[in-house]
């Protein structure tokens, strides 16, 4: 066993952050076993250590206070066995996040329009050649 790794916390929350709904811990990382294959590759690829694999292979989150939330377990499970909470989002990101949000409802609303117009454009050249032609 690797000797910068910590001892499992026996509770399996590791003192996370409380929920705002429940008021109790959510852990960073969670593993449905009904998913996992036993693969390894979460074990193998964690660079903090959170997993441990039990007797018969299949991974444990071991050592959840130690999870960075890099999300590179969750990236790589084949099985998509593993949820990995995401970090809050600070002022600033939040607000280039809604601005780029609104940009692209812009851009959406411009090309729909301009797409209208075409449309609109083509049904009244039809409508003339087909008046054209009656004459």
């Amino acid at each position: 066993m690797n000797s910068l790794r910590r001892p499992a916390d026996e509770r399996g929350t590791g003192g996370a952050p409380l929920r705002a709904d429940t008021g109790q811990q959510a852990p960073p990382v969670k593993l449905d076993l009904s998913l996992c294959k036993a693969c390894g590759i979460c074990i193998d690829l964690c660079p903090e250590h959170v997993f441990d694999a039990t007797e018969l292979g299949e991974a444990v989150v071991a050592r959840p206070d130690d999870c960075s939330l890099c999300l590179l377990c969750e990236l790589h499970c084949p099985d998509f066995a593993i949820e990995v909470r995401r970090r809050e989002k600070k002022k600033g990101e939040q607000e280039a996040d809604e601005a780029i949000e609104a940009h692209a409802e812009r851009v959406y609303a411009a090309v729909a329009a301009k797409q209208k117009a075409a449309d609109d454009a083509a049904r009244d050249d039809e409508a003339c050649a087909h008046r054209h032609e009656e004459h």
